[in-house]
């Protein structure tokens, strides 16, 4: 009698993630599409790993699917994304702005900055604009994207030249949609 292999009951990523490192200073991003579409853009590591990681940490903690990598899972290229004249981002303008407000603060919890601090700057930016921060934006929030980003870097680290660092977004977990 022959027994079945359990199905795997995780839904598949609508995008796959990679990042090949090619050296200390170069790396190259590739996101390859559930069509089977890929693209591809060779990057300075330290002027956009860091920050492309706290997106990611950032928008699958929050399970936000208009930020940067739910923007591309939805369809949006790369090309799309870096738009500078922004019509092709227009739909999620809003959106895209307070993230990047929120990833521009987080960077400095990768540097050692407490998420009571993070928050506090946060709460103070939103209330000289008159604005409001998310509900989701609290210090426990803020401290599991430090330690997600702190997983996130030792990958990196770990990553060896020419070797490659794959992350699935939606991130799943076992039998679970994003975290």
């Amino acid at each position: 009698m022959s027994r079945k292999r359990p199905r795997d009951e995780r839904p598949k990523p609508a995008i796959r993630v990679v990042f090949h490192k090619l050296s200390d200073q170069r790396h190259v991003l590739e996101v390859i599409h559930a069509d089977g579409r890929a693209e591809q853009v060779e990057c300075a590591t330290r002027s956009y790993l860091v920050h492309d990681l706290l997106h990611y940490a950032v928008e699958a903690q929050a399970q936000l699917t208009r930020g940067f990598w739910g923007s591309l899972a939805g369809g949006k290229t790369l090309e799309q994304m870096n738009d500078r004249a922004g019509s092709a981002m227009s739909d999620a303008s809003d959106e895209m702005m307070l993230i990047e407000l929120i990833v521009g603060a987080l960077s400095a919890t990768v540097k050692g900055r407490s998420p009571a601090e993070i928050v506090m700057g946060l709460r103070r930016n939103a209330d000289a604009i008159e604005g409001a921060l998310p509900e989701w934006l609290t210090e426990g929030f803020v401290a599991k994207v430090q330690a997600r980003m702190h997983g996130l870097m030792g990958h990196w680290k770990a990553t060896p030249f020419g070797g490659e660092m794959e992350l699935p977004w939606p991130e799943l977990g076992p039998g679970q949609g994003p975290t």
